[in-house]
């Protein structure tokens, strides 16, 4: 799959992770956990919104690879990745609060980067407008911003992608173009 760091390593996520997974879902919603509810009420909007994300995961990426990340040893986070058009698309990565910061998403994005460069591939990923670490990091390893919307900003990657000069038709794929345009057929690569 990737090469990583000796300490990290990814395994397909299985039915036995699934407590981990709904741990790890709900460590990512302090916005629903901050609600004026009861804790028991708050426990089922945090799962149903977890079911949500599966479900349109699923719809919509049905060949994504669900893995789960392990350092050394222990589960660290998840990644959801799809490779099955143009470009590889990174759906969603989520490190538990202590492996945070600690560089486990840097290594896995950038042995994303490295296998998708080896298959003359981009890497494209949507962050929330909101998620600034997310996209600090994003930046700092080559992302660019393609579009935006009051949620989230699509950010597009290729090796070829480096000098400034160039354009985003240029460096994106069709495939990936297409998906950028907005609702107004217009495509808009400022935001």
């Amino acid at each position: 799959m990737y090469k990583l760091p000796a300490a990290l390593a990814l395994r397909k996520v299985s039915d036995d992770d699934q407590a981990f997974l709904d741990a790890l879902y709900a460590s990512r919603r302090e916005d629903l956990r901050q609600m004026p509810m009861d804790a028991a009420f708050i426990a089922q909007m945090v799962k149903m919104q977890q079911h949500v994300q599966m479900e349109g995961v699923r719809m919509n990426y049905p060949d994504a690879g669900h893995w789960l990340i392990e350092d050394a040893g222990q589960p660290a986070g998840r990644v959801i990745i799809d490779t099955g058009s143009n470009d590889v698309r990174l759906l969603d990565i989520a490190i538990i609060p202590a492996a945070q910061r600690k560089g486990v998403a840097k290594a896995i994005l950038l042995a994303m980067q490295a296998d998708a460069q080896s298959q003359g591939k981009g890497v494209s990923l949507a962050v929330e407008q909101t998620n600034f670490a997310a996209r600090g990091l994003y930046l700092q390893l080559g992302f660019i911003a393609c579009s935006a919307d009051a949620l989230f900003e699509q950010m597009y990657w290729r090796a070829d992608a480096t000098a400034e000069s160039e354009t985003l038709i240029d460096i994106l794929p069709a495939s990936t173009l297409a998906n950028i345009i907005t609702k107004h057929g217009q495509f808009d690569a400022t935001a």
